[in-house]
C-alpha cells in the first residue's frame, strides 16, 4: 500500500529553523557574517539569490529584512517568505529594502576598485517612453574594464534610495555612464539626490 507524504514547504520550513534557533541570532552582532551566513544556507533551501540584512536592535527590536537582491523574479517569493513570517517578540519581518532616510543617503558611500560611489557627487538622466522611465546613472570614472562592478555596486545604492521594490517596479533599465566634463553637457543632468522624487513624481502623474 502506498503511503502519501505531505511535501514540506520550504518557506515553512525555513521559520520552523528559525524560531528554534532565533535566541541565538539575537546575539548576531558578535559575528555578523557567522549568523548571517547560517541563515542564507538556510534561504538558499527555497530559494537561489536571496538576500538577508539584520539591523542592529532599535528598542528592543531586530529588523530582518529579506531581500531579492534586484532581481524581480523572487519578488513573490520574498513577499510570500514574509507573509508566513511567524509573530516573534523583539523581531520585525520585511519585505526587500527600504528607502533609506534622505540625509542618510548624503552619508553613503561604496567604494568600487578604487573608485568612490558617492550619491552627492552623481547625477541622473531620466529618458522617457510613453509611459515608461529608464535611467542613465552618471559616475565618476566609468570604464569598460569596471563597469560591471561599478553596475552592482551602483544598483545597490540604488536599492537604498529608491527602495528595493520602487527600484526594480518603477524603472525598465538603468545604465552607467562616465561623467561628462562639458558644461553643456553637465546642465542637462541632474543630481542623483533628487532621483526618489522625480520617480514619484513621475508615476504619481500616470
Amino acid at each position: 500500500m502506498l503511503k502519501l507524504f505531505k511535501r514540506t514547504d520550504p518557506i515553512e520550513k525555513f521559520w520552523t529553523w528559525f524560531k528554534e534557533n532565533e535566541k541565538r541570532f539575537r546575539n548576531f552582532e558578535q559575528d555578523p557574517d557567522k549568523y548571517l551566513n547560517e541563515m542564507l544556507v538556510h534561504g538558499k533551501k527555497i530559494a537561489e539569490g536571496l538576500a538577508i540584512e539584520l539591523e542592529p536592535p532599535a528598542n528592543g527590536i531586530i529588523n530582518m529584512t529579506v531581500s531579492a537582491d534586484g532581481n524581480r523574479d523572487l519578488f513573490e517569493t520574498v513577499v510570500n517568505i514574509v507573509d508566513k513570517a511567524p509573530n516573534i517578540e523583539g523581531w520585525n519581518f520585511i519585505a526587500f529594502r527600504q528607502r533609506i532616510p534622505a540625509d542618510k543617503i548624503k552619508t553613503m558611500q561604496l567604494k568600487v576598485k578604487g573608485r568612490e560611489l558617492d550619491p552627492q557627487h552623481m547625477k541622473f538622466f531620466p529618458m522617457i517612453d510613453n509611459d515608461t522611465l529608464d535611467i542613465i546613472i552618471y559616475v565618476n570614472g566609468v570604464t569598460e574594464d569596471n563597469y560591471n562592478d561599478i553596475a552592482y555596486a551602483g544598483l545597490l545604492l540604488l536599492d537604498n534610495i529608491l527602495g528595493e521594490y520602487d527600484c526594480v517596479m518603477k524603472v525598465r533599465s538603468y545604465d552607467f555612464h562616465n561623467m561628462p566634463v562639458k558644461k553643456e553637457e553637465l546642465a542637462d543632468l541632474l543630481p542623483l539626490l533628487e532621483i526618489t522624487a522625480y520617480v514619484d513624481k513621475f508615476h504619481s502623474g500616470k
